[in-house]
């Protein structure tokens, strides 16, 4: 059995070092709170000579049979890290490697079927008073197992998590480590928010795919619109804090690195800082990152995405029976109020008729509304809405479903979406 140490690779709220000081903002009658995370300074010397410390210590264990526990590895990251002013950065950067680990139960037998064993010799040869006769619970349980007595020792207690061995670890560079520190606080803090704004200059039409890929990806609710000299990308969040609210928080979260590879930007985000949701005179808390503010990503621009439903969706139409061709769509669609978007398919007819479609993640109701609101008024290319069902946020119903709307559990049915292209290719 393995498992991944750190289960996320951002850091938890315990481990965040961040300021937050109020500023009067322009505009504004009351002060504004303004999270600041406190970055490290990736080219200090210091720093990186820490960071080469903690990388080596899991070289170190990761190359010992005797110490590759979790547990010898946690005391020398305790020994490292100290109790100092800077502990909490210290244990942020080895909860960051503890995600590139990998530990495993290293037991021939079961643990279970070993504990079982023993507590049936020692319940009869007796208490456990010496070592003689431990020695002789050990040997007789191993007898039964057909192992060596110091097997059934060694997985006596193999499943306790501080008895896992270190089976794998995904080194890395110090200072790649400090910028991954650096990139990590700051998805910490959008992991709280309720709302993006991002101001790009201008993209070129590879990078604008690329975004609209990564949206897809992350499945982030989004509105995106030309303004004088660029584009302008605001990310909706909950609209209310419960499970599947978090989860959303994490999406915005792990969109970042995405980001970081376009060139000029600047993002302004509405954090519900301190749980609970806003509340009447309550203090807005912010967050600000652009460009230049130096973090890190190791992304690069790539090509298209396809969720497994879109996969699956596409394999079922090429053996749908009908006229209708599907493709990949990769060009840009302006639609009214400079909204542009760039949906996920193009269906053509032979008798020339054109259809585009785009499948809708999460989504909130309001956020479905403005989607099929512009639908509506669009008087160029057909679209089709295909809506997930399982990745709704807040509660309400459509007052009316239009045509050109297919909701969907787990599978896009195929004969569902082509009468709804047979309608809107009619209507539009």
């Amino acid at each position: 059995m393995s498992a991944s140490a750190g289960g996320s690779t951002m850091l938890t709220s315990d481990l965040l070092c961040v300021k937050v000081s109020k500023k009067t903002v322009e505009g504004k009658k009351s002060k504004v709170a303004f999270v600041e995370p406190e970055y490290l300074d990736v080219g200090a010397s210091e720093a990186l000579q820490r960071a080469e410390e903690l990388v080596s210590i899991f070289e170190r264990h990761l190359g010992d049979a005797e110490q590759n526990t979790r547990g010898a590895l946690e005391e020398s990251l305790a020994d490292l890290v100290g109790h100092g002013t800077d502990f909490v950065i210290w244990r942020g950067l080895a909860k960051l490697l503890l995600d590139r680990s990998e530990f495993e139960t290293v037991s021939s037998i079961d643990p279970d079927e070993i504990r079982r064993h023993v507590f049936e010799a020692s319940a009869e040869l007796g208490p456990v008073t010496s070592e003689s006769v431990r020695q002789k619970v050990l040997a007789q349980a191993g007898a039964t197992l057909k192992v060596a007595p110091d097997e059934v020792e060694h997985g006596l207690y193999a499943d306790l998590e501080a008895r896992q061995r270190l089976t794998s670890f995904k080194t890395i560079d110090p200072q790649a480590l400090l910028h991954r520190y650096n990139l990590a606080l700051a998805q910490a803090v959008l992991y709280k928010a309720t709302r993006l704004v991002v101001e790009f200059g201008d993209l070129d039409s590879n990078q604008l795919r690329y975004l609209f890929q990564m949206l897809k990806f992350h499945r982030l609710m989004h509105r995106f619109e030309r303004k004088k000299g660029g584009y302008r990308l605001e990310i909706d969040g909950p609209a209310s804090l419960f499970s599947k609210s978090r989860k959303y928080g994490l999406q915005m979260a792990v969109f970042l690195p995405a980001l970081l590879v376009l060139d000029r930007w600047e993002l302004c985000a509405e954090l519900d800082w301190k749980g609970g949701g806003k509340s009447k005179g309550s203090t807005p808390y912010r967050f600000l990152l652009s460009h230049t503010d130096g973090l890190v990503s190791d992304r690069r621009v790539t090509g298209q995405w396809v969720a497994e439903e879109e996969r699956y969706f596409e394999d079922r139409f090429a053996e749908a029976d009908t006229e209708w061709k599907l493709a990949r769509q990769g060009s840009i669609v302006e639609l009214g109020d400079n909204q542009v978007i760039i949906p996920d398919y193009r269906l053509t007819h032979p008798d020339g008729r054109e259809v585009l479609l785009e499948v809708v993640g999460f989504w909130r109701l309001d956020y479905l509304e403005r989607r099929i609101d512009l639908l509506a008024k669009s008087k160029k290319v057909p679209l089709v809405l295909v809506v997930s069902e399982r990745l709704k946020t807040g509660r309400g119903k459509l007052a009316k479903v239009p045509a050109e709307v297919v909701f969907f559990k787990g599978v896009i049915l195929v004969n569902r979406v082509l009468e709804a292209v047979e309608l809107a290719s009619k209507s539009g």
